[in-house]
């Protein structure tokens, strides 16, 4: 309670006092004791209110200073939700675009891996293919290697077969030769006297003319023959890798006899008088020498004269190299 109110209240009661009985004075007393404990307790309490007003206002002060940070947070906060909204609603748009995008892309992305996947199938199969063809190259490559290494192995053979046969030729070519030097050296005293000695063609051809064997028409061996045929025996009798020809040639013309029909007859005839010859005086091995007539067909000279005829007119012995153990080497 204010001073005035104070003043007021005694102002007051002195003039109650003064017009009242002391019965009533007494009344006043106790209710004016009641207001002052009234008024005490009004006091504390205003006190007490402005204590908590005190406090009120403090605590008005702080939140309402709160509230204005709120708010301006809230302010912040709303901006920033504004500009997240817009941001947003550009990130949705681009989301939208983007979905859109991604659909045309998935078409494409799914065109193109079915493109990707019939071209990988097409590849596929290229590839085996491919590789049947390799597996079918390979295989035909291990064959020609198996091949190759059988012709390999057969050239080699046969090369071993070519160097043996080489040197079979060889020897026979020297035995050949050997031969012939030896007849010519054990007939030289015969060589003018219608007996040569010729090798040709890996042969020996032992010449005889008809002169020197047989007179005109004849089949009988004449003594001069007879000596050159036991010389060329002796050089012949033990010839073991040799085959003997005998062979009968006569001139073109015909023939003038009645025991001879021809000139086939009349070689085959005198061929077959000089290997018995050979064979029963000469000691020769008759499974080694084999007579032939081969007629007027192989002549020496093809010329119309005497000389021609004479020349043509002869036995030829015609001694061949075995070919066995060559053909044995050729299987």
């Amino acid at each position: 309670m204010n001073k005035t109110a104070q003043i007021l209240l005694v102002l007051f009661l002195s003039f109650s006092i003064s017009c009242v009985p002391a019965r009533k004075l007494e009344e006043l007393q106790v209710s004016y004791d009641n207001l002052k404990s009234d008024y005490d307790e009004m006091k504390i309490l205003k006190e007490f209110c402005d204590t908590s007003l005190l406090d009120l206002k403090s605590s008005y002060a702080f939140a309402e200073k709160e509230y204005s940070e709120a708010m301006r947070k809230c302010d912040e906060q709303k901006i920033l939700c504004e500009k997240t909204q817009a941001s947003y609603e550009i990130l949705n748009k681009n989301y939208k675009n983007l979905v859109n995008s991604n659909e045309n892309t998935k078409k494409d992305l799914r065109y193109e891996l079915k493109r990707l996947d019939n071209q990988l199938e097409e590849k596929r199969g290229e590839l085996f293919a491919k590789e049947a063809k390799l597996e079918a190259q390979e295989a035909k490559a291990e064959n020609l290697k198996k091949q190759l290494d059988i012709t390999a192995n057969n050239l080699k053979e046969r090369e071993r077969r070519v160097n043996e046969l080489e040197a079979n030729l060889a020897a026979q070519e020297k035995a050949v030769t050997e031969l012939k030097d030896k007849l010519t050296e054990s007939l030289i005293g015969y060589k003018n006297s219608g007996i040569s000695v010729v090798q040709k063609e890996g042969k020996i051809y032992v010449s005889l003319d008809n002169s020197l064997l047989f007179a005109s028409g004849k089949t009988d061996i004449d003594w001069k023959g007879k000596t050159a045929l036991l010389k060329v025996a002796e050089s012949l009798k033990d010839l073991d890798d040799f085959d003997i020809m005998v062979e009968g040639h006569t001139d073109n013309q015909p023939m003038n006899s009645n025991t001879i029909k021809d000139n086939w007859d009349l070689s085959v005839l005198r061929a077959t008088s000089v290997v018995r010859y050979l064979t029963t005086e000469g000691k020769m091995d008759p499974l080694k020498i084999i007579p032939s007539g081969r007629s007027k067909y192989v002549p020496l000279n093809e010329a119309q004269t005497k000389e021609a005829y004479a020349q043509n007119r002869r036995i030829e012995i015609i001694l061949t190299p075995k070919l066995d153990q060559l053909m044995d080497i050729l299987k």
